[in-house]
C-alpha cells in the first residue's frame, strides 16, 4: 500500500529542491505601475535604465497611488526617452504604439543601456514622495538637462547621491564628458540650485 504513496512523495522533494523564481522588487513593481499607466517605453527605461536605491519605507511611499512619486517618475522616463531619440533617432513612444514592436523596444532599450544609465542613491530608510522633495527634483532637473542639453559625448552614465552630509548641491563631470555624479543635500538646500546640475550638462553638451 505505501508503495503507491512513494512516487508522490519523490515528487514532492524533487520539487522542493527546484530554484524558486525570484520575487519582484519594489522597482519591478514601479516599471509595472508605470506600464499600467500607459507608458510602455517609460516602463522599460525604469526596468532597464535606472537604477533605484530607497529604503524600504520609501519604496511603500512611492508606490502608494495616492503620491506623486509614481506619476513623476513616470515624466522623468519620458525625458530620458526623449534624450534617447536626440542621440539614436529611434522614436520609443512611437515604436510602442504597435504591441507588434515589442521586441524591438525590449532591444533597443537595452542596448541603449551600453551608453546610458542612471543610478538614484537616497540615505535613509524614508524620504517623502509628495513630489516636493529634494530627491524628485533632482531627478527632475537632471533628466530635464539631459534632455535640454545631450553630452557631445553621446553617453551619459549618472549617479545622483542623496546624503544629509550634503549642505547643498554639487555636480562633477568626468574628463570625456560621460560621467555626472550629483551629491545633493537630503532635506533643506539654501538658496537657488538647479543651476549646478544643468550648466555642467550644458558645458560638455552639443547644444550650447
Amino acid at each position: 500500500m505505501h508503495r503507491h504513496f512513494l512516487p508522490i512523495t519523490c515528487a514532492f522533494l524533487l520539487l522542493a529542491m527546484l530554484p524558486r523564481p525570484a520575487a519582484a522588487g519594489p522597482q519591478e513593481d514601479l516599471a509595472f505601475e508605470v506600464k499600467d499607466a500607459g507608458s510602455q517605453s517609460g516602463s522599460l527605461v525604469v526596468g532597464k535604465l535606472m537604477t533605484l536605491k530607497l529604503g524600504a519605507t520609501c519604496w511603500k511611499a512611492v508606490l502608494d497611488k495616492k503620491q506623486r512619486a509614481r506619476e513623476l517618475i513616470s515624466a522623468y522616463a519620458s525625458n530620458i526617452t526623449a534624450y534617447a531619440k536626440a542621440v539614436t533617432g529611434d522614436d520609443w513612444g512611437a515604436i510602442s504604439m504597435q504591441e507588434a514592436n515589442r521586441a524591438q523596444l525590449v532591444k533597443l532599450v537595452g542596448d541603449f543601456g551600453s551608453r546610458f544609465h542612471l543610478t538614484l542613491n537616497v540615505e535613509g530608510d524614508d524620504c517623502g514622495a509628495t513630489g516636493d522633495e529634494l530627491w524628485l527634483r533632482y531627478l527632475s532637473v537632471t533628466t530635464t538637462a539631459l534632455k535640454d542639453y545631450p553630452p557631445a559625448s553621446g553617453k551619459a552614465f549618472i549617479t545622483i547621491n542623496v546624503t544629509s552630509k550634503a549642505k547643498g548641491v554639487t555636480t562633477d563631470v568626468s574628463s570625456d564628458g560621460t560621467k555626472f555624479t550629483i551629491t545633493g543635500a537630503r532635506d533643506l538646500v539654501p538658496g537657488v540650485w538647479s543651476d549646478n546640475i544643468a550648466k555642467p550638462f550644458k558645458r560638455v553638451s552639443s547644444k550650447k
